[in-house]
Protein backbone atom coordinates (compact mmCIF):
# COMPACT_ATOMS: atom_id res chain seq x y z
CA UNK A 1 0.00 0.00 0.00
CA UNK A 2 2.69 2.40 1.24
CA UNK A 3 4.53 1.32 -2.65
CA UNK A 4 0.88 2.34 -4.20
CA UNK A 5 1.14 5.87 -2.61
CA UNK A 6 5.39 6.21 -3.37
CA UNK A 7 4.36 5.41 -6.85
CA UNK A 8 1.91 8.17 -6.95
CA UNK A 9 3.81 10.61 -6.02
CA UNK A 10 6.51 10.37 -8.08
CA UNK A 11 3.97 10.05 -11.04
CA UNK A 12 3.05 13.19 -9.67
CA UNK A 13 6.13 15.00 -9.85
CA UNK A 14 7.15 13.45 -13.10
CA UNK A 15 3.72 15.49 -14.23
CA UNK A 16 4.73 18.61 -12.37
CA UNK A 17 8.54 19.06 -13.83
CA UNK A 18 7.57 17.03 -17.65
CA UNK A 19 7.42 20.03 -19.28
CA UNK A 20 10.39 22.03 -17.96
CA UNK A 21 14.49 21.81 -19.53
CA UNK A 22 16.75 23.84 -18.42
CA UNK A 23 17.89 26.55 -20.93
CA UNK A 24 21.38 24.80 -20.69
CA UNK A 25 20.00 21.93 -22.27
CA UNK A 26 17.64 23.35 -24.76
CA UNK A 27 20.95 25.61 -25.98
CA UNK A 28 22.79 22.09 -26.39
CA UNK A 29 20.32 20.75 -28.54
CA UNK A 30 20.11 24.23 -30.82
CA UNK A 31 23.90 23.89 -30.96
CA UNK A 32 23.34 20.55 -32.71
CA UNK A 33 20.98 21.47 -35.69
CA UNK A 34 22.75 22.79 -38.39
CA UNK A 35 22.22 26.21 -40.53
CA UNK A 36 20.36 24.93 -43.19
CA UNK A 37 16.75 25.24 -45.33
CA UNK A 38 15.47 21.81 -43.15
CA UNK A 39 16.54 23.20 -39.97
CA UNK A 40 14.36 26.24 -40.38
CA UNK A 41 11.39 24.10 -40.20
CA UNK A 42 12.73 22.32 -37.06
CA UNK A 43 13.64 25.78 -35.15
CA UNK A 44 9.61 27.22 -36.09
CA UNK A 45 8.47 24.11 -34.67
CA UNK A 46 10.79 24.39 -31.32
CA UNK A 47 9.54 28.00 -30.58
CA UNK A 48 6.02 27.10 -30.82
CA UNK A 49 6.43 24.60 -27.73
CA UNK A 50 6.11 26.64 -24.81
CA UNK A 51 7.13 30.58 -23.80
CA UNK A 52 10.46 29.26 -22.26
CA UNK A 53 11.26 27.62 -25.78
CA UNK A 54 10.41 30.64 -27.82
CA UNK A 55 12.35 33.07 -25.57
CA UNK A 56 15.52 30.78 -26.13
CA UNK A 57 14.80 29.65 -29.68
CA UNK A 58 13.48 32.93 -31.56
CA UNK A 59 16.56 34.36 -31.88
CA UNK A 60 18.16 31.70 -33.90
CA UNK A 61 15.13 31.19 -35.98
CA UNK A 62 15.16 34.95 -36.92
CA UNK A 63 19.35 35.40 -37.17
CA UNK A 64 19.85 33.46 -40.79
CA UNK A 65 16.37 33.22 -41.93
CA UNK A 66 16.10 31.26 -45.39
CA UNK A 67 13.82 33.59 -47.64
CA UNK A 68 11.91 32.19 -50.36
CA UNK A 69 8.64 31.79 -52.01
CA UNK A 70 6.08 32.33 -49.26
CA UNK A 71 8.28 32.97 -46.27
CA UNK A 72 9.95 35.52 -47.68
CA UNK A 73 6.22 37.15 -47.88
CA UNK A 74 5.64 36.22 -44.62
CA UNK A 75 9.35 37.76 -43.15
CA UNK A 76 8.15 41.03 -44.69
CA UNK A 77 4.49 41.54 -43.30
CA UNK A 78 6.66 40.45 -39.58
CA UNK A 79 9.53 42.86 -39.95
CA UNK A 80 8.00 45.35 -41.91
CA UNK A 81 3.68 44.92 -40.22
CA UNK A 82 3.56 49.09 -40.86
CA UNK A 83 5.13 50.97 -43.61
CA UNK A 84 5.75 53.75 -40.90
CA UNK A 85 8.02 52.83 -38.38
CA UNK A 86 6.74 54.72 -35.59
CA UNK A 87 3.20 53.61 -36.29
CA UNK A 88 3.87 49.75 -35.78
CA UNK A 89 7.58 48.15 -34.90
CA UNK A 90 8.84 44.77 -34.79
CA UNK A 91 11.02 43.84 -31.66
CA UNK A 92 11.91 40.90 -34.13
CA UNK A 93 13.71 42.90 -36.27
CA UNK A 94 16.54 43.69 -34.03
CA UNK A 95 17.26 39.36 -34.30
CA UNK A 96 18.06 39.73 -38.02
CA UNK A 97 21.80 39.66 -38.49
CA UNK A 98 21.83 38.32 -41.89
CA UNK A 99 19.71 39.28 -44.96
CA UNK A 100 20.31 36.92 -47.63
CA UNK A 101 17.83 37.94 -51.00
CA UNK A 102 19.31 35.86 -53.28
CA UNK A 103 16.63 33.92 -54.20
CA UNK A 104 14.40 36.88 -54.50
CA UNK A 105 13.46 37.47 -58.20
CA UNK A 106 10.37 39.28 -59.26
CA UNK A 107 9.06 38.99 -55.78
CA UNK A 108 9.98 41.71 -54.07
CA UNK A 109 10.08 45.52 -54.40
CA UNK A 110 12.55 48.18 -54.42
CA UNK A 111 10.55 49.91 -51.52
CA UNK A 112 10.17 46.87 -49.24
CA UNK A 113 13.94 46.05 -49.74
CA UNK A 114 14.84 49.37 -48.68
CA UNK A 115 12.47 48.97 -45.93
CA UNK A 116 13.92 46.09 -44.44
CA UNK A 117 17.49 46.88 -44.73
CA UNK A 118 15.84 50.31 -42.46
CA UNK A 119 14.48 47.98 -39.95
CA UNK A 120 17.18 45.34 -39.53
CA UNK A 121 20.03 47.89 -39.83
CA UNK A 122 21.36 47.81 -36.05
CA UNK A 123 22.25 44.26 -35.83
CA UNK A 124 22.86 43.29 -39.53
CA UNK A 125 26.50 41.35 -40.50
CA UNK A 126 25.71 40.00 -44.32
CA UNK A 127 23.80 41.57 -46.63
CA UNK A 128 23.11 39.64 -50.22
CA UNK A 129 21.35 42.15 -52.52
CA UNK A 130 18.54 40.72 -54.66
CA UNK A 131 18.71 40.80 -58.40
CA UNK A 132 15.90 42.91 -59.75
CA UNK A 133 14.62 44.49 -56.23
CA UNK A 134 17.71 46.76 -55.16
CA UNK A 135 17.81 50.20 -56.77
CA UNK A 136 19.05 53.70 -55.79
CA UNK A 137 16.37 53.95 -52.72
CA UNK A 138 18.30 51.49 -51.03
CA UNK A 139 21.27 53.12 -50.59
CA UNK A 140 20.29 55.55 -48.00
CA UNK A 141 19.15 52.31 -45.69
CA UNK A 142 22.53 50.43 -46.69
CA UNK A 143 24.63 53.31 -45.30
CA UNK A 144 22.96 53.02 -41.91
CA UNK A 145 23.75 49.37 -41.34
CA UNK A 146 26.73 50.22 -39.90
CA UNK A 147 27.34 46.65 -38.09
CA UNK A 148 27.70 45.06 -41.80
CA UNK A 149 30.65 42.99 -42.33
CA UNK A 150 29.44 41.00 -45.71
CA UNK A 151 27.82 43.46 -48.74
CA UNK A 152 27.13 41.06 -51.96
CA UNK A 153 26.08 43.01 -54.55
CA UNK A 154 26.84 40.34 -57.44
CA UNK A 155 23.48 39.45 -58.66
CA UNK A 156 22.28 43.11 -59.06
CA UNK A 157 21.10 43.78 -62.88
CA UNK A 158 20.40 47.51 -62.31
CA UNK A 159 23.90 49.47 -63.42
CA UNK A 160 24.60 51.64 -60.04
CA UNK A 161 25.96 55.05 -59.24
CA UNK A 162 29.50 54.51 -58.61
CA UNK A 163 29.84 57.83 -56.42
CA UNK A 164 26.08 55.92 -54.09
CA UNK A 165 28.69 53.09 -53.75
CA UNK A 166 31.41 55.16 -52.61
CA UNK A 167 29.06 57.03 -50.37
CA UNK A 168 28.04 54.28 -48.94
CA UNK A 169 30.97 52.62 -48.22
CA UNK A 170 32.29 55.54 -46.44
CA UNK A 171 29.92 54.26 -43.70
CA UNK A 172 30.42 50.87 -43.38
CA UNK A 173 33.66 51.04 -40.94
CA UNK A 174 33.01 47.10 -39.79
CA UNK A 175 32.89 45.52 -43.53
CA UNK A 176 35.05 42.88 -44.49
CA UNK A 177 34.16 41.39 -47.66
CA UNK A 178 32.68 43.50 -50.81
CA UNK A 179 31.17 41.71 -53.43
CA UNK A 180 30.50 44.33 -56.42
CA UNK A 181 27.63 43.53 -58.71
CA UNK A 182 28.24 42.32 -62.61
CA UNK A 183 26.21 44.75 -64.20
CA UNK A 184 27.52 48.39 -65.78
CA UNK A 185 28.33 50.73 -63.46
CA UNK A 186 28.30 54.25 -63.85
CA UNK A 187 31.27 56.06 -62.88
CA UNK A 188 30.53 59.43 -63.81
CA UNK A 189 32.74 61.99 -66.26
CA UNK A 190 33.95 65.44 -66.98
CA UNK A 191 36.79 67.32 -64.49
CA UNK A 192 35.32 65.58 -60.76
CA UNK A 193 37.21 62.31 -62.62
CA UNK A 194 40.27 63.48 -61.76
CA UNK A 195 39.45 64.43 -58.14
CA UNK A 196 37.94 61.47 -57.11
CA UNK A 197 38.69 59.80 -54.52
CA UNK A 198 38.30 56.13 -53.96
CA UNK A 199 36.97 55.24 -50.18
CA UNK A 200 37.11 51.50 -49.01
CA UNK A 201 36.07 50.39 -45.52
CA UNK A 202 39.29 50.40 -43.66
CA UNK A 203 38.82 46.44 -42.42
CA UNK A 204 37.64 45.50 -45.60
CA UNK A 205 39.88 42.10 -46.39
CA UNK A 206 38.19 40.68 -49.07
CA UNK A 207 37.13 42.22 -52.64
CA UNK A 208 35.43 40.51 -55.70
CA UNK A 209 35.43 43.06 -58.19
CA UNK A 210 33.50 42.15 -61.53
CA UNK A 211 31.29 43.81 -64.52
CA UNK A 212 32.75 47.23 -65.82
CA UNK A 213 36.51 47.31 -63.77
CA UNK A 214 38.34 48.26 -66.56
CA UNK A 215 38.51 51.99 -68.00
CA UNK A 216 38.03 54.81 -66.05
CA UNK A 217 37.18 52.62 -63.06
CA UNK A 218 40.75 50.61 -63.19
CA UNK A 219 42.92 53.93 -64.03
CA UNK A 220 41.46 55.19 -60.63
CA UNK A 221 42.09 52.32 -58.46
CA UNK A 222 45.71 51.89 -60.52
CA UNK A 223 46.08 55.53 -59.22
CA UNK A 224 45.07 55.32 -55.83
CA UNK A 225 46.49 52.27 -54.40
CA UNK A 226 47.04 53.70 -50.94
CA UNK A 227 43.41 53.94 -51.06
CA UNK A 228 43.43 50.21 -50.63
CA UNK A 229 43.35 49.27 -46.81
CA UNK A 230 46.15 47.55 -45.19
CA UNK A 231 43.89 44.56 -44.05
CA UNK A 232 42.80 43.68 -48.05
CA UNK A 233 44.45 40.41 -48.52
CA UNK A 234 41.97 38.77 -51.25
CA UNK A 235 40.76 39.90 -54.59
CA UNK A 236 38.81 38.33 -57.03
CA UNK A 237 38.52 39.03 -60.66
CA UNK A 238 35.37 37.55 -62.80
CA UNK A 239 32.76 38.24 -64.52
CA UNK A 240 34.49 41.69 -66.70
CA UNK A 241 34.15 41.53 -70.42
CA UNK A 242 36.15 44.63 -70.47
CA UNK A 243 39.01 44.07 -68.59
CA UNK A 244 41.93 42.53 -70.10
CA UNK A 245 45.40 41.47 -69.14
CA UNK A 246 47.14 44.24 -68.97
CA UNK A 247 44.63 45.84 -66.74
CA UNK A 248 44.04 42.89 -64.32
CA UNK A 249 48.13 42.39 -63.78
CA UNK A 250 48.55 46.64 -63.01
CA UNK A 251 45.98 46.19 -60.17
CA UNK A 252 47.45 42.94 -58.83
CA UNK A 253 50.95 44.32 -59.15
CA UNK A 254 49.86 47.51 -56.98
CA UNK A 255 48.69 44.84 -54.32
CA UNK A 256 51.35 42.76 -54.53
CA UNK A 257 52.67 43.25 -50.84
CA UNK A 258 49.57 41.87 -48.98
CA UNK A 259 47.53 39.69 -51.54
CA UNK A 260 47.34 36.39 -50.48
CA UNK A 261 44.30 34.76 -52.60
CA UNK A 262 43.55 35.55 -55.68
CA UNK A 263 40.50 34.29 -57.81
CA UNK A 264 40.80 34.92 -61.97
CA UNK A 265 38.12 33.56 -64.14
CA UNK A 266 35.01 34.87 -66.56
CA UNK A 267 37.58 37.72 -68.27
CA UNK A 268 36.33 37.23 -72.04
CA UNK A 269 39.24 39.83 -72.75
CA UNK A 270 42.27 37.50 -71.44
CA UNK A 271 43.94 35.68 -74.02
CA UNK A 272 45.77 31.94 -73.57
CA UNK A 273 48.81 32.34 -71.80
CA UNK A 274 48.38 36.01 -70.60
CA UNK A 275 48.66 34.87 -66.83
CA UNK A 276 51.62 32.57 -66.89
CA UNK A 277 53.54 34.48 -64.70
CA UNK A 278 50.89 35.34 -62.00
CA UNK A 279 52.90 33.36 -59.54
CA UNK A 280 55.61 35.76 -60.02
CA UNK A 281 53.53 39.07 -59.88
CA UNK A 282 52.77 37.98 -56.54
CA UNK A 283 55.20 36.63 -54.21
CA UNK A 284 53.03 36.13 -50.94
CA UNK A 285 50.37 34.21 -52.98
CA UNK A 286 48.98 31.28 -51.10
CA UNK A 287 45.99 30.46 -52.51
CA UNK A 288 45.11 30.46 -56.70
CA UNK A 289 41.97 30.18 -58.21
CA UNK A 290 42.55 30.49 -62.48
CA UNK A 291 41.11 29.03 -65.45
CA UNK A 292 43.09 27.09 -67.59
CA UNK A 293 42.14 29.19 -70.25
CA UNK A 294 44.36 32.03 -69.38
CA UNK A 295 47.50 30.13 -68.66
CA UNK A 296 49.37 27.51 -70.62
CA UNK A 297 52.33 24.99 -70.69
CA UNK A 298 54.75 27.75 -69.68
CA UNK A 299 53.02 28.49 -66.58
CA UNK A 300 55.44 28.63 -64.00
CA UNK A 301 58.35 28.67 -66.14
CA UNK A 302 61.90 27.95 -63.96
CA UNK A 303 65.17 28.36 -65.08
CA UNK A 304 66.73 25.23 -67.04
CA UNK A 305 69.12 24.39 -63.88
CA UNK A 306 65.84 24.39 -61.04
CA UNK A 307 66.15 20.66 -59.56
CA UNK A 308 64.27 19.45 -56.76
CA UNK A 309 67.25 18.98 -54.40
CA UNK A 310 69.37 22.65 -55.58
CA UNK A 311 66.10 24.75 -55.69
CA UNK A 312 63.35 23.05 -52.94
CA UNK A 313 64.25 26.53 -50.95
CA UNK A 314 62.95 28.50 -53.54
CA UNK A 315 59.74 26.76 -54.02
CA UNK A 316 56.43 29.30 -54.43
CA UNK A 317 54.08 29.84 -51.02
CA UNK A 318 50.68 28.79 -52.94
CA UNK A 319 49.49 26.16 -50.73
CA UNK A 320 46.16 25.87 -52.76
CA UNK A 321 45.44 25.37 -56.46
CA UNK A 322 42.32 25.70 -58.10
CA UNK A 323 42.08 24.88 -62.17
CA UNK A 324 38.78 25.62 -63.61
CA UNK A 325 37.66 26.56 -67.12
CA UNK A 326 36.03 29.48 -68.87
CA UNK A 327 35.32 28.27 -72.76
CA UNK A 328 37.84 30.80 -74.49
CA UNK A 329 36.92 30.93 -77.71
CA UNK A 330 40.75 30.98 -79.38
CA UNK A 331 42.05 28.30 -77.34
CA UNK A 332 45.15 26.05 -78.99
CA UNK A 333 44.79 22.66 -77.07
CA UNK A 334 48.34 21.65 -77.88
CA UNK A 335 49.24 24.77 -75.67
CA UNK A 336 47.40 24.01 -72.92
CA UNK A 337 48.04 23.58 -69.42
CA UNK A 338 47.69 19.70 -68.13
CA UNK A 339 48.07 17.34 -65.60
CA UNK A 340 51.98 16.31 -66.33
CA UNK A 341 52.49 20.08 -66.24
CA UNK A 342 51.09 19.99 -63.00
CA UNK A 343 53.02 16.90 -61.87
CA UNK A 344 56.31 18.76 -63.13
CA UNK A 345 55.75 21.98 -60.82
CA UNK A 346 54.98 19.22 -57.96
CA UNK A 347 57.73 16.66 -58.63
CA UNK A 348 60.71 19.67 -59.42
CA UNK A 349 59.24 21.54 -56.02
CA UNK A 350 58.50 24.78 -58.06
CA UNK A 351 55.18 24.34 -55.63
CA UNK A 352 57.00 23.00 -53.00
CA UNK A 353 54.31 23.85 -50.49
CA UNK A 354 50.74 22.44 -52.09
CA UNK A 355 48.67 21.23 -50.05
CA UNK A 356 45.07 21.44 -51.99
CA UNK A 357 44.73 20.79 -55.93
CA UNK A 358 41.28 21.57 -57.18
CA UNK A 359 40.33 21.30 -61.06
CA UNK A 360 36.89 21.49 -62.24
CA UNK A 361 35.23 18.57 -64.16
CA UNK A 362 35.33 20.25 -67.23
CA UNK A 363 38.85 20.02 -67.81
CA UNK A 364 38.60 16.50 -68.67
CA UNK A 365 41.13 15.30 -66.58
CA UNK A 366 38.97 12.60 -64.80
CA UNK A 367 38.49 10.82 -67.88
CA UNK A 368 39.63 7.53 -68.67
CA UNK A 369 42.64 7.81 -70.44
CA UNK A 370 43.73 10.33 -68.20
CA UNK A 371 42.76 8.88 -64.87
CA UNK A 372 45.91 7.07 -64.48
CA UNK A 373 47.48 10.89 -64.57
CA UNK A 374 45.14 12.16 -62.21
CA UNK A 375 46.06 9.30 -59.94
CA UNK A 376 49.94 9.93 -60.18
CA UNK A 377 49.45 13.28 -59.65
CA UNK A 378 47.66 12.81 -55.83
CA UNK A 379 49.92 10.06 -54.80
CA UNK A 380 52.72 12.74 -55.85
CA UNK A 381 50.83 15.21 -53.67
CA UNK A 382 51.09 13.33 -50.55
CA UNK A 383 54.08 12.13 -51.14
CA UNK A 384 55.05 15.48 -51.13
CA UNK A 385 53.31 16.21 -47.83
CA UNK A 386 55.09 13.26 -46.24
CA UNK A 387 58.75 14.59 -47.30
CA UNK A 388 57.77 18.01 -45.82
CA UNK A 389 56.67 16.59 -42.53
CA UNK A 390 59.70 14.56 -42.14
CA UNK A 391 61.74 17.79 -42.99
CA UNK A 392 59.64 19.71 -41.16
CA UNK A 393 59.60 22.54 -43.86
CA UNK A 394 56.99 25.36 -44.83
CA UNK A 395 53.44 24.63 -42.56
CA UNK A 396 55.48 22.16 -40.59
CA UNK A 397 58.49 24.06 -39.54
CA UNK A 398 58.25 25.27 -36.15
CA UNK A 399 55.51 22.77 -34.86
CA UNK A 400 54.53 22.85 -31.09
CA UNK A 401 52.63 20.13 -29.23
CA UNK A 402 53.67 17.10 -31.54
CA UNK A 403 56.05 14.43 -29.88
CA UNK A 404 59.39 14.45 -32.46
CA UNK A 405 59.48 10.76 -32.91
CA UNK A 406 55.44 10.93 -34.45
CA UNK A 407 55.30 9.36 -37.53
CA UNK A 408 53.63 11.48 -40.41
CA UNK A 409 50.46 8.32 -40.55
CA UNK A 410 50.16 9.14 -36.61
CA UNK A 411 50.42 12.69 -37.68
CA UNK A 412 47.22 12.50 -40.17
CA UNK A 413 44.97 10.51 -37.64
CA UNK A 414 45.52 13.44 -35.55
CA UNK A 415 42.70 16.42 -35.82
CA UNK A 416 44.61 19.30 -36.87
CA UNK A 417 46.54 16.35 -39.56
CA UNK A 418 43.22 15.17 -40.76
CA UNK A 419 42.26 18.84 -41.54
CA UNK A 420 45.50 19.93 -43.60
CA UNK A 421 46.08 16.82 -44.98
CA UNK A 422 47.03 16.86 -49.14
CA UNK A 423 43.74 16.46 -51.25
CA UNK A 424 43.53 16.44 -54.70
CA UNK A 425 39.56 16.79 -55.55
CA UNK A 426 37.13 16.98 -58.97
CA UNK A 427 35.15 19.74 -58.59
CA UNK A 428 31.68 18.64 -60.33
CA UNK A 429 29.77 21.92 -60.08
CA UNK A 430 32.16 24.78 -61.28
Amino acid sequence: MDMDVDMQEMSGREREYANYLPDELLLQVLDCLPRSEESQVALAKFVLVSRQWYAVGIGRLYAHPFLVGQRYTNFVRTICPSVIPRIKRSELAGLVKSLDLSRIVHQGAKSTTARLLGRTKNNLELFVAPQASFAINCWAALSKCTALKVLDLGLVSEAISYQSLNQTLRQLGELKALYMPRCSTEFGAGPELLTTRLHWPPSLQHLTMSGSINGRFLWQMVRQPETFPSTLSSVALLHSPGLDAAGAKSLLLNLADRLTVVELRDLPAVKQGKFNNVLAWLPHLRELTVAIDYIDEDFGRRPDEWTAESHWHLAKRLESLTLVTCGLHDFDPRRAFNLVDVWDLIDTRFLGRLRKLRAAKSTGWDRANEGDEWTTVKLLLEALDKENWERRRWHYEGLTGVPAEMKYEEWLETAEGWRGRPRAVMLRNV
